[in-house]
């Protein structure tokens, strides 16, 4: 049975019908097999400027297929890629590193190619002509270099500054001796321009360029006083008697030029029917004095402490009994017995003028 199954195999394969059917049938197979794989496969050409590489694969993946050729260098950049239909081109540019050292940072770039400047733009910094740059800006890079790199710029700017007021110092007979007022002054104002340098964004140097004044400073003026408070002409005094100048007094009542002071024991006396000891005829001025204590003839201004009396300018000519018991008081002669009265007896300032 097997023997007969065999024979009419053997016969149907070995007819000439089924051998052009199992030919086109391996054509059909192999046609579908060709156009499966045409569809399928992609191709890469990569150009590094120079030279181009055509690669041929299933795989259109870019960074795959530029992993598996035999480039220059492995450092580059892909600068342009386009595809069509299954063909795609990519144009790459070999980089290699740059250096920028700008203060104490330095910076590390992949650069392609271009200049100095270039490669500044690309680690950030933007150059001009104020600038120290190592190699200069033009220069051309093809290789590794090391950039030196300093920032400067300069900036413009404007504040504004006191002038400071000054004091002038006049003299006015209005014023009483010793005495001041002050009329206050103001500061003036102006504009400062200035140019800032900077050196890698740190300040090191500002320069003044011009000034402008916005408003002048008005001076402050002392006054001081030149006039005495008053003179012994304008106080009313019990003395007759006038100096042969007028005594300056201070605002007090007090003379401003003295030889010496003192405060003494004071009583009042009037006439007698005689004359001074010094053979003067008494009237008010002349006062009686202990002649050891004060000479006759100095002469004197006198007045109470509290000012409320002012006997006024007077003369040593005259002494009494009194000088026993109080040795350095003074008796002032008064026109009357009342005035005497009122007087009494009380402590008085003694100004010896000369």
């Amino acid at each position: 049975m097997i023997e007969k199954i065999k024979y009419h195999l053997s016969r149907i394969f070995n007819s000439r019908q089924m051998r052009v059917s199992c030919m086109a049938v391996m054509t059909a197979l192999t046609i579908a097999v060709v156009t499966l794989l045409g569809n399928s496969i992609y191709t890469v050409n990569i150009f590094d400027g120079e030279n181009t590489y055509t690669v041929r694969t299933l795989s259109n993946n870019v960074t795959k297929v530029l992993s598996n050729v035999n480039l220059k260098s492995s450092s580059y950049n892909i600068a342009n890629t386009k595809v069509v239909g299954r063909t795609t081109n990519i144009e790459i540019l070999y980089t290699y590193p740059v250096f920028v050292t700008c203060g104490d940072k330095t910076t590390e770039i992949s650069f392609t190619g271009g200049t100095v400047k270039d490669a500044l733009a690309q680690a950030g910094y933007t150059a001009d002509e104020h600038d120290f740059i190592e190699p200069a800006a033009d220069t051309e890079i093809k290789k590794t270099v090391y950039i030196d790199y300093t920032d400067i710029s300069y900036v413009d700017g404007k504040y504004t500054e006191a002038i400071p007021y000054s004091t002038k110092t006049v003299y006015s007979s209005n014023i009483l001796r010793g005495e001041t007022s002050l009329k206050a002054g103001t500061n003036g104002l102006k504009e400062v321009n200035y140019t800032e340098k900077f050196v890698n964004g740190v300040s090191v140097e500002k320069t003044v360029v011009s000034t402008n004044v916005v408003a002048e400073p008005v001076s402050a003026v002392k006054t001081v006083g030149t006039r005495a408070y008053k003179t012994s002409a304008d106080v009313k005094a019990i003395s007759v008697l006038s100096p042969s100048s007028a005594i300056e007094l201070d605002k007090n009542g007090n003379p401003v030029k003295f030889k010496s002071k003192m405060t003494v024991r004071a009583t009042a006396y009037t006439y007698t029917g005689n004359n001074c000891s010094t053979g003067v005829a008494p009237k008010p001025g002349y006062i009686a004095v202990n002649p050891k204590v004060i000479p006759y003839g100095t002469k004197l201004y006198i007045k109470s402490p509290d000012g409320s009396i002012t006997y006024g300018y007077a003369v040593a000519a005259d002494t009494g009994g009194f000088i026993k018991k109080h040795p350095t008081g003074i008796d002032l002669f008064m026109t009357s017995k009342s005035a005497c009265r009122n007087f009494g007896v009380r402590n008085m300032e003694v100004y010896i003028l000369e």
